[in-house]
């Protein structure tokens, strides 16, 4: 619903970021949504909110491995 609705990327994960943040400080368990989707855990990110797997996730780069820029591809 809110990829619908919300068709900016960043605007989509910042405003799903503050939905995060108020339903972790309402005792959600982040490790329950986390597999939903990669906005989620762009959100999660964003807000802080820690990824308890981050490498069973391929769909994005993890900290440990550094992507390369477009300008650097040589």
């Amino acid at each position: 619903m809110i990829q619908a609705n919300i068709p900016n990327n960043e605007h989509r994960i910042e405003f799903t970021a503050s939905l995060l943040t108020l339903m972790a400080e309402n005792d959600m368990d982040p490790y329950d949504i986390e597999d939903i989707h990669p906005d989620v855990r762009a959100a999660m990110r964003a807000s802080g909110i820690a990824i308890s797997e981050p490498d069973r996730y391929t769909d994005e780069p993890t900290e440990s491995k550094p992507t390369k820029k477009w300008w650097q591809l040589r």
